[in-house]
């Protein structure tokens, strides 16, 4: 473990927070991290819709503006998800609903759009059904998750389409963003296979194939502009975009991007227990007995992965704060949050010296009035990030190296613009 950078005071609350709500699936997908099952109910250790309230008000309250992704297992299995859409959306949430698609026929999406539902994120892991099928354990899934894409159009929910890549599909990444594109999706999002769960059945990409995968989701951005197209679960992504910490670009909020567990993103079981992300299975909280703000400002894990550098070559590297590596597969290679990650190739150039805090703040080229700062707090969180960056970039244009309130009032994107940055904003969530 490597020196700790300065410890701050008070965390800043979680952009996103993934809640599985339930491992019911009507799905048996051999990458499952949180291992569903098929089953006629709800078990009986699972939260109940009077417990689910009450986390989603203790989550409003610490976290207004947070986006809240309703996941499962199969989360439409759950005839009370309206209710708890409808409760996020009230408390100034951002509710997404992360679904296999399958079970999303026209009148639910109805629902959870009049509910306050922004959006879903459906898998789809190729572009034809053999490989879907296959890897989702049921024929017609590819089928189902088209359906379930088209309603939620109809309906007016935004899409997020979600693909789990391997050696088998990463060759069909284009045919895929080609689809996403004339599914009218906002966003493409690849996740990159952590081994947890029944993923560790799962074969990972080596190291080279990672690199090469990240590069050709760059150059699939650039033949679709329109896409929002992002690695998940992949931090090297900010370096080969060559943005350190406290940079934005190309889309990249400066917070955005790099491993966010539980740092700005944390995932509660159907239990109700909390973890750093999905992947990190250890609990360190349980919402029975403890309260989201306890658990999130005073867990000594979540302390050290914002506080403590990671080892091995992540602590010595020259994107260790902007990238810093996958927590979640140093712990699984390694059996520590903190040691490096395993799956990086990277090495950095002779003589380039390790990355530094005060680099972040060397690169800020604007100051913020504490008033002007403050008007932020009415943006909701998931877009706060790019919202500061595209007023920061206007400052900078116009020569003004210090934001006041009056220059916020003059810029502020209308409302129609942040609708849209809210998925076109990259997040850190594993969605089922």
């Amino acid at each position: 473990m490597m020196p700790a950078a300065a410890p701050t005071s008070l965390p800043q609350p979680p952009y996103i927070v993934s809640w599985n709500l339930t491992r019911r699936c009507n799905l048996v997908c051999a990458h499952c991290y949180l291992d569903a099952v098929q089953r006629k109910t709800q078990a009986g250790d699972e939260l109940d819709t009077e417990d689910a309230l009450t986390v989603i008000g203790q989550l409003s309250q610490m976290a207004p503006g947070a986006m809240l992704v309703l996941t499962g297992g199969e989360p439409l299995l759950r005839s009370d998800l309206p209710r708890l859409v409808k409760a996020a959306a009230d408390g100034d949430l951002m509710p997404v609903v992360g679904t296999n698609g399958t079970l999303l026929d026209a009148a639910r999406a109805r629902v959870l759009k009049d509910a306050g539902a922004a959006g879903v994120g459906i898998s789809l892991d190729s572009s034809a059904p053999e490989f879907h099928d296959r890897l989702r354990g049921a024929p017609g899934a590819w089928a189902g998750a088209r359906r379930g894409i088209a309603v939620a159009r109809e309906a007016g929910l935004a899409i997020v389409v979600q693909a789990t890549v391997f050696e088998d599909n990463r060759g069909d990444l284009g045919a895929l963003a080609e689809l996403a594109a004339q599914a009218g999706a906002m966003a493409f999002n690849v996740f990159f296979l952590v081994c947890t769960g029944r993923g560790v059945t799962q074969t990972d990409l080596a190291s080279a194939s990672y690199e090469e995968t990240l590069r050709e989701i760059v150059r699939l951005q650039g033949r679709h502009p329109g896409l929002k197209i992002r690695a998940r679960c992949a931090p090297y992504m900010r370096r080969l975009q060559g943005l350190h910490a406290g940079e934005s670009g190309g889309g990249y909020a400066d917070w955005s991007s790099a491993c966010l567990a539980g740092r700005r993103y944390f995932r509660i079981t159907p239990q109700g227990q909390v973890t750093p992300c999905p992947y990190v299975p250890a609990a360190i909280g349980d919402l029975r007995t403890q309260s989201l703000q306890q658990i999130w400002t005073g867990h000594p894990t979540l302390h050290a992965l914002r506080n403590e550098l990671p080892g091995g070559k992540c602590g010595t590297c020259d994107f260790r704060y902007s990238c810093g590596g996958c927590r979640a597969r140093a712990l699984a290679q390694h059996g520590d949050l903190l040691a490096e990650d395993p799956k990086c190739a990277y090495v950095p150039p002779p003589g380039r010296a390790p990355e530094t805090p005060a680099e972040s703040g060397q690169r800020r080229r604007v100051e913020w009035e504490p008033d002007a700062d403050a008007r932020l707090l009415h943006i909701p969180a998931f877009v706060r990030g790019t919202v500061k960056a595209m007023l920061e970039e206007r400052a900078a244009g116009e020569g003004i190296d210090r934001i006041t309130v009056e220059f916020v009032s003059r810029h502020r994107p209308p409302a129609a613009v942040l609708d849209r940055l809210r998925f076109r904003v990259r997040t850190h969530e594993p969605i089922d």
